[in-house]
């Protein structure tokens, strides 16, 4: 048998498989929490001024970005006719 090391480390074997991974993760991360503010700041200049309801906090635009995907789907842009 033949003693293959890559490095040491087992992981070392696949550094542009996982450096792809956690880049997509910290990418998905980074726009989710953009995508709630965006969310946070709309609801506050439309909803409250039609329905005259409360603001609401950032994580609360965040709690209802993740409920939105759970009954929707993951996304509406990704729509097909």
């Amino acid at each position: 048998m033949h003693d293959i090391s890559f490095g040491g480390s087992p992981m070392s074997f696949f550094p542009g498989i996982m450096g792809g991974i956690f880049s997509m993760l910290l990418l998905w991360i980074v726009l989710l929490f953009i995508v709630s503010g965006v969310l946070m700041w709309l609801w506050n200049i439309t909803i409250t001024r039609i329905f005259n309801i409360r603001e609401i906090s950032y994580w609360e635009a965040l709690r209802l970005l993740i409920i939105s995907a759970i009954l929707f789907g993951k996304s509406g842009l990704n729509m097909q006719l």
